[in-house]
C-alpha cells in the first residue's frame, strides 16, 4: 500500500504596498502571453525605484490579477490621479536591457512584420542570471558620436566572394576594415560558422574586443555576453540571427554572411528574416549595411537591379567543362579521363544533389513507382536492404511490383551513398570520404583522394581540390520553386569557389545551359536576371509582397471568402491574388495572399487586425508569415 505524504500549509508571504507619491510614470510593453495585449501600459513608479528605472529596465508588474515581465519603453510625468494607476512591483536587474534606439527597432519590426513586440523581446533579450550583473561595469555612451554618424552618406553594398579563397577570411577582413569606423555586428547562418569565423579572426591582431552571441553559450555566458556588448565600445559582435537584437554603442556597420541561407528566417511567430530587417535598424542608426554570398537572392538582386545596393565582385575565370548525359549514366565518358588527370594532382571533390542511397525505388520490369499503402514513395538505404517508407517509415520485407508483379528493383533518384559505391567501382583503390548530414566533414584527411558531398557539407581541403565534379546537374535544378534555384546556384558557385587556381569544373549537364558561361566568367547576373523576369511575370517575390495564414481545414474556405470580400471592398488592392491549399495528414489549410510590393504596408496592416480580431473574439489560432522563405512550403 502505498504511503500517504503528510500534509503541508502553505506559507503565507505578506506583499509591501510600495509608496509611490511622485508623478512620475513608466509606459511598459508587458510580456502578458496574449499577441493582441501588445499596447503601452502605465504604470506609477515607486519611491524606492524613482533613480534606478530606466528606458529599457525589466521590471515585474501587476496585470490582469497576476505578475507579468514587463520592460520600459518611456518614461514621463502623469497628471492623472494616481489612484487609477498600479504601481510597479519590482526591478529585475540592475542594468537596462535595451536603449532607446533597439526600443524603436522593437516597435518598427513588430508593424514590419505583423506581430507584438515581446515576441520579438525574447528572441532577443537573454534570461537573466542575477548572479552575472554583479561582474559587469556600467558604461555611459558619447551621444554626440550618435549625432554625428546621423548624418552621413550610408553605403549599402552586396560583396561577390571569390574563388581559390576562404569566404571567411573575406568576411573577417571587410569586418576588421570596417572597426576603424566603430562597433561591427557580423551576422552568420548558424553556429559552426560562427566557430569558424572566430578562428580566422584569432589569426588577426584584434585591437577591439570581440564578443560572440549565439546558441553555443550557457546561460550565464549569453547574458554576460549581451550585457558585456551594451556596456562596451567599439566591439565586434559575432552570431546568428538573433544577435541582430544586441545593443551595440557606436555601431557603424552591419554584416550580412551568406545571407540568402535559410537559417536567417526565424521559424516562430512572427517570422521575419534578417534580411529585410537589418534596413530597418539601419535606418533608425545610421549604419552602413553589408551583405555577402555567392549568388544574390532574389530580394538582393532587386535591391541591387535598383541602384539601392551597390554589386561587388572582382573578375576572375575559371576553366568549365560540361559534360550531358546521354543515357542517364552518373559519369558520362569523356568526363572519366579528366578526373583521372585531376585525381594525379590532389583531391577531387564530387558534389551530390542528395543524401541518402536511392529517394525513389522503380520496377525494373515495368518502371512503376513502387508505393507504400499510405501513398508515400519507397526508398531503399542500400541495394540488398529491404525497401522502407518515406512516410510512415514502414519496411517492405517482400517487396514485389503492384502492376507486373516483378521483382527486380531499379534505384531511382540515386543518392550519395549510391553515388560512393558507382565511383568506387569507376576509381577503384582510392581512399574516398562522404560528408553528408548528420556527418559533416569539417576537413578533409591528407589521404583522401575523393571527397563525395552534399551541398552545405563540403569539408576545407586546405590546398583547395585539382578539380570539382558536379554530378547530376539537371536534377539539381529540377525544381519548380525559385527559391530552391536560387539555392542551386549558390551552391554550384560556392563548391565551385573551392577549386585550386589551376583547377578544373567539371559539370554533368549540357554545355547550352547558362550555368556553365555563369561558372566561367565568374558573373551569375544572367542566372539572376532570369529568376527576377520569371517572377515578375508571375508576380511572385520581390515583385510582391506575401503573407502564408496556416489555419484549421474548418474554417479555410470561410476565412478564404472574407479575404476575397476584403480585396472587393479595397481593404486589400484589386490585384491581390489568393491561393488555398490543404495538408490533410496535419489537419491544416494555406492561404497564400500576394499583392504588389508598394502594397506590403496594408498586407501586414491586414493580417495583423485579422490576427487581434480573431484573438479577441475567440475563434482559432492562426500562424501568419510575411514574406516566407518558401511560398506554400
Amino acid at each position: 500500500m502505498q504511503s500517504v505524504k503528510p500534509l503541508r500549509l502553505k506559507r503565507e508571504t505578506y506583499r509591501l504596498d510600495r509608496r509611490a507619491d511622485s508623478p512620475n510614470v513608466a509606459h511598459v510593453w508587458v510580456d502578458s502571453g496574449l499577441s493582441h495585449l501588445d499596447g503601452l501600459y502605465t504604470y506609477r513608479i515607486p519611491n524606492d525605484l524613482l533613480t534606478d528605472v530606466a528606458v529599457g529596465s525589466r521590471l515585474k508588474v501587476p496585470f490582469n490579477s497576476r505578475s507579468c515581465e514587463a520592460i520600459v519603453v518611456e518614461l514621463s510625468t502623469s497628471q492623472e490621479s494616481l489612484g487609477n494607476l498600479k504601481v510597479i512591483e519590482s526591478l529585475l536587474g540592475e542594468y537596462p536591457v535595451a536603449n532607446k534606439s533597439m526600443i524603436a527597432f522593437y516597435s518598427d519590426m513588430a508593424k514590419f512584420w505583423a506581430g507584438d513586440p515581446y515576441s520579438l523581446i525574447k528572441s532577443g533579450i537573454p534570461s537573466r542570471v542575477a548572479a552575472v550583473e554583479k561582474t559587469i561595469q556600467p558604461y555611459l555612451f558619447d551621444a554626440t558620436q550618435k549625432n554625428s554618424r546621423n548624418s552621413r552618406k550610408l553605403e549599402y553594398s552586396y560583396f561577390m566572394h571569390s574563388p581559390h579563397i576562404s569566404a571567411y577570411s573575406e568576411l573577417a577582413d571587410l569586418a576588421v576594415g570596417r572597426l576603424k569606423q566603430g562597433s561591427v555586428l557580423l551576422l552568420l547562418p548558424d553556429v559552426k560558422d560562427v566557430s569558424r569565423m572566430i578562428a580566422h579572426l584569432k589569426k588577426l591582431s584584434m585591437a577591439c574586443p570581440v564578443f560572440r552571441l549565439d546558441s553555443s553559450l550557457t546561460r550565464s555566458e549569453r547574458y554576460a555576453s549581451y550585457l558585456q556588448i551594451a556596456n562596451s565600445e567599439q566591439v565586434l559582435v559575432l552570431g546568428t540571427r538573433s544577435a541582430l537584437f544586441a545593443p551595440i554603442n557606436g555601431l557603424d556597420s552591419i554584416i550580412v554572411g551568406f545571407e540568402k541561407s535559410e537559417q536567417f528566417y526565424e521559424q516562430k511567430h512572427p517570422y521575419w528574416n534578417v534580411r529585410d530587417s537589418v534596413f530597418l535598424r539601419s535606418n533608425i542608426e545610421s549604419t552602413n549595411l553589408y551583405f555577402t554570398g555567392y549568388v544574390p537572392s532574389a530580394e538582393m538582386a532587386y535591391q541591387i537591379e535598383q541602384r539601392r545596393v551597390k554589386f561587388v565582385g572582382q573578375k576572375h575565370t575559371l576553366k568549365t567543362l560540361a559534360y550531358p548525359q546521354a543515357k542517364g549514366e552518373l559519369l558520362p565518358d569523356r568526363i572519366v579521363s579528366e578526373i583521372r588527370k585531376s585525381l594525379s594532382q590532389g583531391t577531387v571533390l564530387f558534389l551530390a544533389p542528395r543524401k541518402g542511397y536511392a529517394n525513389a525505388l522503380l520496377c525494373a520490369k515495368c518502371k512503376n513507382i513502387a508505393l507504400c499503402e499510405c501513398g508515400g514513395r519507397l526508398l531503399m538505404s542500400s541495394m540488398t536492404a529491404d525497401p522502407i517508407c518515406s512516410l510512415c517509415s514502414t519496411e517492405d520485407k517482400n517487396w514485389k511490383c503492384k502492376w507486373c508483379s516483378g521483382t527486380n528493383r531499379y534505384a531511382a533518384a540515386r543518392g550519395i551513398d549510391r553515388f560512393h559505391e558507382e565511383i568506387g567501382r569507376a576509381f577503384p583503390n582510392l581512399a574516398i570520404q562522404l560528408s553528408n548530414s548528420p556527418n559533416i566533414l569539417e576537413e578533409v584527411s591528407p589521404k583522401t583522394k575523393i571527397v563525395i558531398a552534399t551541398p552545405g557539407a563540403i569539408p576545407v581541403a586546405m590546398d583547395g581540390y585539382s578539380s570539382i565534379v558536379i554530378l547530376e546537374g539537371q536534377r539539381f535544378l529540377a525544381s519548380g520553386s525559385s527559391t530552391y534555384e536560387e539555392m542551386v546556384y549558390e551552391s554550384f558557385f560556392d563548391s565551385a569557389a573551392r577549386v585550386k587556381k589551376n583547377g578544373n569544373i567539371l559539370v554533368v549537364l549540357d554545355s547550352s545551359h547558362p550555368l556553365i558561361s555563369s561558372i566561367t566568367r565568374w558573373n551569375p547576373s544572367v542566372l539572376v536576371k532570369k529568376i527576377l523576369r520569371e517572377n515578375n511575370d508571375a508576380l511572385l517575390p520581390p515583385y510582391a509582397s506575401s503573407a502564408l495564414l496556416r489555419v484549421p481545414i474548418t474554417d479555410a474556405v470561410m476565412l478564404r471568402n472574407g479575404i476575397l470580400k476584403s480585396i472587393k471592398d479595397g481593404r486589400l488592392p484589386i490585384s491581390s491574388k489568393v491561393y488555398l491549399t490543404e495538408n490533410e495528414s496535419k489537419n491544416e489549410s494555406r492561404l497564400l495572399i500576394n499583392v504588389p510590393r508598394e502594397n506590403r504596408e496594408d498586407l501586414a496592416n491586414f493580417v495583423l487586425e485579422l490576427s487581434r480580431k480573431r484573438a479577441i473574439s475567440k475563434k482559432s489560432f492562426i500562424s501568419v508569415a510575411l514574406d516566407p522563405y518558401v511560398l506554400l512550403g
